[in-house]
């Protein structure tokens, strides 16, 4: 009997000392500036508007603040520009009153002659000019100046550029008609650029535009900008930009977030438009699980860069702590982490000790009673 009520008693202990071996993740908030596995770990709290990255306007009207690295693109103002001819561009000449230096061909003269590829354009009585690096008032000078000086007197030479081709943004993806935007005497920006291409496709994802130069890459959520302010037309295009738009099929498989830990289904959360925030997150899983999330442990865990984690922890024991959730928006492979209660630890490891220790029980019980038999003592 002594015997049993010892192993009773140390079953008991293990279960009283038991919390370490839980059988489910449990979330320990790491301290600001630690490190994990030589990974820089930086803490912030969603309760107290804490979201890393301050997206707000600063005061004095700090672009980098408001638009992140965006702000480099952006322009306070429109330049006025003065193009200059390039190689491959169309280049018109008039002169009034002289159909035949106007039109030499007739009706089979194109609307204008091609500037060659090394920048050279050659015009009747005029010889071969350079062009290119030349304004078209520039050029009708010097085409003015030499018809006066071979054939005519005071000739009214007019000179503009009827088709650009020298300077060009690459614009790809889904949208009607891949190809060129080219520049003009009106600054290139990301609408006109797009509307140059026909627009988007029904297959687009605006949200998930991507624009490169040179060895960067700069991401721009269309449809965001709009919400934001962001200024877009204020986004100067430079030659030999590349424009991306992605499909969506392609940014759905990209953009998910993952919901894990004590919620009603685990699993993948898609950005919608690139975009969800942490409410919308916990409610597509179906919400906390009322017996064992604790409200108080709800995690957001950000592989920000190769060295950098971000932790948002959110302390949802006052509801209107979600307010400030709702703000928070998740970036695709966020994973979303809500911890179990003590009580629900606590539960389930008492699930996995019972058997063991009612196996224990009843196996001293039946060889108490097994000896009592061979004794003689049964029943007493």
């Amino acid at each position: 009997m002594n015997k049993m009520r010892l192993l009773l008693l140390a079953g008991t202990a293990i279960v009283l000392n038991g919390c370490f071996f839980g059988p489910q993740m449990s979330m320990y908030a790491p301290s600001d500036s630690s490190e994990y596995n030589g990974i820089s770990v930086y803490f912030h709290s969603i309760d107290d508007g804490d979201f890393g990255a301050d997206m707000k306007a600063a005061p004095g009207g700090d672009t980098t603040a408001t638009y992140g690295e965006l702000s480099e693109l952006i322009v306070d103002s429109l330049p006025k520009l003065e193009y200059r001819i390039g190689p491959l561009d169309m280049v018109q000449v008039v002169v009034w009153e002289h159909p035949e230096l106007t039109s030499p061909m007739g009706q089979y003269q194109p609307a204008g002659q091609k500037v060659t590829t090394d920048g050279k354009l050659f015009y009747p009585y005029a010889g071969e000019l350079q062009a290119a690096g030349l304004t078209a008032q520039e050029l009708r000078l010097e085409i003015t100046k030499r018809l006066s000086d071979k054939i005519l007197n005071d000739p009214q030479v007019d000179v503009r550029v009827s088709e650009y081709k020298s300077l060009k943004a690459v614009v790809s993806g889904e949208v009607k008609s891949p190809g060129y935007a080219y520049f003009s005497e009106v600054p290139m920006t990301i609408p006109m650029a797009i509307a140059e291409v026909g627009g988007f496709n029904q297959y687009a994802d605006p949200a998930g535009i991507q624009l490169r130069r040179g060895n960067k890459v700069y991401n721009i959520n269309y449809l965001e900008a709009f919400k934001k302010e962001l200024p877009l037309d204020k986004i100067l295009l430079k030659p030999d930009d590349q424009l991306y738009v992605p499909a969506l099929t392609q940014t759905q498989r990209d953009n998910r977030a993952y919901v894990m830990g004590e919620v009603q289904k685990v699993g993948l959360v898609d950005l919608v438009n690139g975009k969800v925030n942490l409410v919308e997150a916990l409610s597509t899983a179906g919400g906390l699980q009322a017996l064992n999330a604790t409200s108080r442990g709800i995690y957001v865990i950000r592989n920000t860069s190769e060295d950098r984690i971000d932790v948002f922890h959110l302390n949802a024991k006052n509801a209107m702590a979600l307010a400030m959730a709702e703000r928070f928006e998740l970036n695709p492979h966020d994973v979303v982490y809500v911890d179990a209660s003590g009580l629900a630890t606590w539960n389930r490891l008492i699930s996995l000790i019972l058997p063991s220790v009612q196996t224990v029980y009843y196996g001293v019980l039946t060889t108490r009673n097994s000896q009592l038999i061979s004794n003689g003592h049964w029943g007493e």
